[in-house]
């Protein structure tokens, strides 16, 4: 019998950079250190924030002795699946309203864009070699998750003009209007790794030039409310497309709005043009999300069904946003007069005027 192991050749992977930095974060021993990557959104005390209706729930389903510990349906629970539909499209959306948009629970929205491009890469048939068009900031997030599906014709766009510290809206229009017919574009909502949030004007040039080319948006609608601290105005760019009537998908993420991060609570939204298209590819990412989780996790599907069904709870959830991104703007504020004061040549004013958790500081290594 051989002693060597058939796996010999089995090359060590590559890290990310996000998984980089953050393992040099941790060897370094100087205790001054500040990781600036991406982590969680912490409270006061240092630890992961949770808001306290949240908390309430979570432990009213957990001590529930009449809980049924079944498992979910493979697209996830229904009152979990209308709960967030809603969220995101408004209860009052045509697309609601004429029974065409619904969705699938999926673990966080890594599981909602691999479920999304394992099902593009399978019918999206349009163009064999469909380009999948992504932020050039956050490529490498998406690309691995693109390609791991099968969708191999990825280019970046440009979207932060690192002179302005801020959108690059001409350039970013120009790539869309170079890149190919029918391509699948990625489209980062809400809260974005830059911080920028892009105005009404602004999605609606976007708009215009994906409907011409007849484009496939791909959302990411992330952590919908602690961008504006409304969750209304956070979701408006989808809902505006599906006004405009494209059909669309979008993964959506509770992780940081809930406090939910080790529960992967995710959803894949769908907006197709009419019930009976949408029964079809719902049935197909059925068939494809039981091929790779089978059934998706509970408790964090109950806990945020609970929130956004309950009209007390939700409304006392969406007090609790509009507090802590008050507390986000103090501290951007802080970090903006801390970096002033240092008399470095920039004025910083980019931080303040970005929103949401994540901040694009426009540091650079020496």
């Amino acid at each position: 019998m051989t002693t060597l192991s058939v796996f010999l050749d089995v090359p060590k992977s590559i890290k990310g950079k996000v998984e980089q930095q953050e393992e040099a974060y941790l060897k370094d021993g100087n205790r001054r250190k500040i990781f600036l990557g991406q982590r969680v959104l912490l409270s006061e005390d240092g630890q992961p924030w949770v808001p306290l209706p949240v908390k309430r729930v979570y432990l009213q389903i957990v001590n529930d002795p009449t809980r049924n510990y079944e498992h979910l349906p493979v697209t996830g629970a229904p009152e979990y699946i209308r709960g967030v539909t809603e969220f995101a499209l408004g209860k009052n959306s045509k697309a609601i309203l004429q029974n065409r948009a619904s969705g699938v629970q999926t673990p966080g929205t890594t599981g909602a864009f691999r479920l999304g491009a394992k099902f593009l890469h399978r019918w999206y048939n349009i163009n064999k070699k469909t380009s999948v068009c992504i932020a050039q900031l956050a490529y490498d997030r998406y690309r691995c998750l693109f390609e791991a599906a099968g969708l191999t014709n990825i280019c970046p766009y440009r979207f932060w003009d690192n002179k302005n510290m801020g959108l690059a809206l001409p350039e970013m229009l120009e790539d869309l209007e170079k890149s190919p017919d029918f391509s699948i574009v990625v489209l980062p909502t809400s809260c974005n790794p830059t911080g920028i949030q892009l105005s009404s004007s602004d999605w609606k040039q976007i708009a215009d030039v994906m409907k011409r080319k007849s484009m496939f948006p791909f959302f990411h609608l992330k952590d919908q409310g602690l961008a504006s601290g409304d969750v209304d105005t956070d979701a408006w760019p989808v809902r505006y497309f599906v006004s405009e009537d494209f059909e669309l998908f979008c993964a959506q993420s509770f992780s940081a709005s809930f406090g939910l991060y080790g529960e992967r609570i995710g959803n894949l939204l769908i907006v197709l043009r009419s019930n009976d298209i949408l029964i079809s590819v719902r049935s197909q990412l059925e068939s494809l999300a039981h091929e790779v989780w089978s059934t998706p996790p509970c408790v964090g599907s109950r806990v945020v069904a609970t929130v956004l069904n309950n009209p007390s709870f939700y409304m006392e959830w969406k007090a609790s946003l509009k507090m802590v991104v008050r507390r986000l703007m103090i501290i951007r504020e802080k970090t903006r007069e801390k970096l002033r004061l240092l008399e470095s040549l920039k004025s910083w004013e980019h931080i303040t005027k970005q929103a949401g958790p994540f901040a694009f500081l426009g540091l650079t290594c020496k």
